[in-house]
């Protein structure tokens, strides 16, 4: 017997072994990590208009003294923002229609793409899927909601672990402002995987998930401001503002993935998808059940029946 075959036969005896080969593997057969990236680049892609908004109303609404304060401390939490190449602020009315725009456009092409990635994960037969209409206006409802909920939660982290905000919260105030942003971030989490998803579930069962993407979230925020305060600032000294980009880069395409894990997560446990074999599959119950969802799937109308049958 192999050393592959061993470990199969004993992760098939322990349920968090299975439940974790089951997501990982379901994880790899979705092709996840090309939809993470798609998520990531409309995420990514939203955050530079959203600057320019930031800009623009900062330069439309506060007093000339103040500008400049108030954007060294937001500098601090987002380096993208070079105060050094902003002088003179004054807002214009073109500029915050473009930037709200973009941004919107953006917004929604982030928030329709997760809603596509968590039905595929859901294996959501292709004819019981949302239409263009029914997407955008979901996506327009988390936006308003869940996507100003993450900013704020991204601001909160930002704040407590930062010194260049200069607020000294005390070491009771930074242990409780983390758990605060950690359970909001778990929220968020379960309110995304209900709402982005066709399938009828309750809380009780995005839960697992949302636990796990939401304290990977919360620890890559922290990760990140540890970074950008302490390391990215001396980086970007030399490399310009390429190290931040990728830094950026790294934090959307991470957190995406993670954000797809949780849902597999969800879905394993909801449809016992475990135990799965590592070796000569299909074997278990689990593995027929798998495939037998990823051909419903395709189904493109009501009446069409699909069945999968292993020789």
């Amino acid at each position: 017997m192999s050393v592959l075959e061993r470990v199969d036969r004993l992760q098939k005896r322990s349920k968090p072994a299975s439940v974790a080969v089951g997501t990982f593997k379901k994880f790899s057969e979705d092709q996840s990590t090309n939809l993470a990236a798609m998520i990531a680049f409309w995420g990514f892609f939203s955050i530079f208009p959203l600057f320019l908004v930031l800009v623009t109303l900062l330069a439309l609404i506060l007093p000339a003294s103040d500008k400049k304060s108030v954007l060294d401390h937001v500098a601090h939490l987002f380096p993208l923002l070079d105060t050094s190449s902003i002088s003179g602020l004054s807002g214009a009315w073109w500029t915050l229609v473009l930037g709200l725009g973009t941004a919107l456009w953006s917004g929604i092409g982030a928030v329709r793409t997760a809603q596509v990635a968590f039905n595929s994960v859901w294996e959501i037969p292709i004819h019981e899927r949302p239409g263009m209409a029914k997407q955008v206006l979901r996506s327009l409802w988390v936006l308003g909601t869940i996507g100003v909920g993450l900013v704020l939660t991204t601001l909160l982290s930002g704040l407590v672990a930062s010194s260049a905000s200069g607020v000294n919260l005390g070491a009771a105030g930074r242990v409780g402002g983390y758990v605060v942003a950690a359970a909001f971030d778990v929220g968020l989490f379960v309110a995304a995987f209900r709402i982005l998803t066709e399938r009828d579930i309750t809380s009780r069962d995005v839960l697992p998930g949302a636990l796990l993407s939401g304290i990977a979230f919360f620890v890559l925020q922290q990760l990140s401001a540890l970074i950008i305060s302490r390391y990215l600032k001396n980086a970007q000294s030399t490399y310009g503002h390429f190290a931040t980009v990728i830094t950026i880069l790294w934090w959307f395409y991470l957190q995406s993935v993670i954000t797809l894990l949780g849902v597999q997560l969800n879905v394993v446990l909801k449809e016992r998808f475990y135990p799965r074999s590592l070796v000569n599959a299909p074997q278990t119950e689990a593995d027929h059940r798998v495939l037998q969802a990823y051909a419903e799937e395709r189904a493109l109308q009501p009446e069409q029946k699909i069945e999968s049958r292993v020789e």
